[in-house]
């Protein structure tokens, strides 16, 4: 009988980056998770226009020791050549069905903004509406809202605003934190500090809201907590803000998101945006 190894996962130049004392879960196997059509990872990329795409979830070991799903989701997409919408959701732990509110959230937010656009302008456009319809669908998807519960930031992204870069909006509920890295410094969208159960459905306060020009050599980041609370207190931010000065390649950008620290255990998820 062949002996089991003592660490699991990957290895070699596939191993995670440890950025400090390693995770208590780093090499205990994952469990897999009973929701069959959530899977552990999802990754995404592409190119429109000038911008550079890269977009990725995954569980944190917290969830994959205990064998429980992931609650981020995150979505992207392109209206035609002139728009690039992004999306990220981060589900509340404490809720049992938090993984369906944001989903629900993400897929009808950006279904807003995609609908909207083409016949609009990125000035005037409603950006509060698509949150509203997102907390719609989380609110009556059934019986429980509560049990949906999300953060939700969201952005549009102009391609080639009058030459001077690419202009965009931004909006959240919640404190998933939305970013521009440039000249290696991530510097946040949204100053107000949030409530921590602040989220859809049925928010308290109103929306932030963040506008702005996204120049060559720049990045716009939408994350959820699992990203953006290591990149705020850690030398996450340090590690990502140079991976992250050129747009890397698909896998490279999914190992760069596995970066190994305790205490940071939760479901990590980015979008990033480079011009």
């Amino acid at each position: 009988m062949t002996a089991m190894k003592e660490f699991w996962g990957d290895t070699g130049v596939f191993r995670p980056r440890e950025l400090g004392p390693p995770s208590r879960t780093a090499g205990v196997p994952w469990r897999l998770d009973p929701v069959a059509d959530v899977p552990d990872t999802v990754i995404d990329a592409g190119r429109v226009g000038q911008l550079e795409i890269r977009a990725a979830s995954a569980r944190g070991a917290t969830h994959r020791e205990r064998g429980e799903v992931r609650q981020d989701v995150f979505g992207v997409t392109s209206v035609g050549d002139r728009y690039v919408l992004a999306a990220v959701a981060d589900g509340l732990g404490a809720a049992s069905h938090a993984h369906r509110g944001a989903q629900l959230a993400v897929r009808h937010a950006i279904g807003y903004l995609a609908w909207a656009l083409p016949g609009s302008d990125l000035d005037v456009v409603d950006m509060v509406s698509a949150l509203r319809k997102a907390d719609e669908a989380v609110r009556n998807a059934g019986p429980a809202p509560e049990s949906r519960s999300t953060t939700l930031t969201i952005a549009a992204i102009e391609l080639g605003w009058a030459g001077q870069g690419h202009r965009f909006r931004a909006v959240r509920v919640g404190d998933s934190p939305a970013l521009v890295l440039t000249g290696g410094t991530f510097l946040p969208l949204f100053v107000k500090r949030t409530q921590a159960d602040e989220c859809l459905p049925s928010p308290r306060g109103p929306a932030d809201g963040a506008r702005g020009v996204l120049h060559a050599g720049e990045a716009l980041v939408l994350a959820t907590s699992g990203i953006g609370r290591p990149v705020r207190e850690t030398t996450v931010g340090t590690y990502l803000a140079q991976s992250w000065a050129e747009p890397p390649g698909p896998v490279a950008y999914l190992h760069q998101l596995h970066f190994d620290l305790r205490g940071f255990d939760e479901d990590r998820t980015a979008v990033v945006v480079w011009a």
